[in-house]
């Protein structure tokens, strides 16, 4: 836990119990005083630990343990409430990592979803597949649900729909074999310019997937979001526990999240990220 993690035993006389001792981070300036407010705990929880940790969800998520990506994705995601940081630099990066973790664990969720629920359903099968696509992953990572996406569509004949997502992927500079896979499927979709399903799914209109409806969200639409990590969720969720982070509530809104001391008074962040005093 993060109270252990802050915590050291060191032996004393023979015969003597062990004793807990609290380490500091700022062990190297800190001077003691009778309120003891100087001392700042260490903590198990830090920018370069979260980056590990999600080294490791991508590697999972190239070897295709997508249930172990996901766990290491939701658990690095929780990690971020016990962070600090010292740093306006630190801080931006440690959002930049929520930001990475709640993309994975979207498209885990919609790819996992996908092929267990809907593999017997054109239709969703289809609109899942294209709602990962537009989630902000790895070029490798892009590319494999761009291919996925593209050869599903050209199965089920929704040719419109496969010629939008082969010209994404050529945009990505695919291998050879990709390209060329790629372009065959352009000039097979600009001979039948058709769609034999009608999807729920505008590739032009920016939107973020409900992962409790598994419906998009376009841009304008009422929306409710985590208090936390600000998924965005359909209005009639509100007020139900965040499927993404599995920490915050969908509709609450807080104070923001803070990660250091230098930051504003949580009555000044009103939701946002904070700010560093100069």
């Amino acid at each position: 836990s993060v109270y252990t993690g802050a915590q050291s035993v060191l032996t004393g006389t023979p015969g003597a119990p062990l004793m807990d001792s609290a380490m500091h981070r700022n062990w190297e300036n800190y001077s003691w005083s009778p309120r003891g407010n100087d001392g700042l705990p260490t903590v198990c929880s830090t920018v370069p630990g979260l980056m590990e940790r999600i080294k490791a969800g991508y590697k999972a998520f190239t070897e295709g343990k997508l249930a172990d990506s996901l766990e290491k994705f939701v658990f690095t995601l929780q990690l971020v409430l016990c962070a600090c940081v010292d740093s306006r630099s630190e801080l931006d990066e440690l959002r930049e990592q929520m930001g990475i973790c709640k993309e994975y664990i979207t498209a885990i969720m919609l790819e996992t979803t996908r092929r267990e629920k809907y593999k017997d359903d054109p239709v969703r099968n289809m609109e899942l597949g294209a709602y990962m696509t537009h989630c902000n992953l790895q070029g490798l990572h892009s590319l494999i649900s761009l291919k996925s996406a593209m050869v599903t569509s050209v199965k089920a004949k929704n040719f419109n729909t496969a010629a939008g997502l082969a010209r994404r992927l050529l945009e990505l500079n695919p291998k050879p074999e990709i390209k060329e896979q790629a372009l065959k499927v352009m000039k097979m979709c600009d001979a039948n310019k058709s769609n034999e399903h009608e999807l729920e799914y505008d590739e032009r209109n920016p939107f973020v997937v409900c992962l409790k409806t598994y419906k998009p969200v376009y841009r304008g639409q009422p929306i409710q979001r985590c208090g936390f990590c600000q998924a965005g969720y359909s209005p009639g969720c509100k007020g139900q526990v965040c499927v993404v982070c599995q920490a915050g509530e969908i509709g609450l809104k807080g104070s923001g999240l803070i990660n250091s001391r230098n930051q504003r008074s949580r009555a000044q962040a009103q939701n946002d990220i904070g700010g560093f005093d100069d």
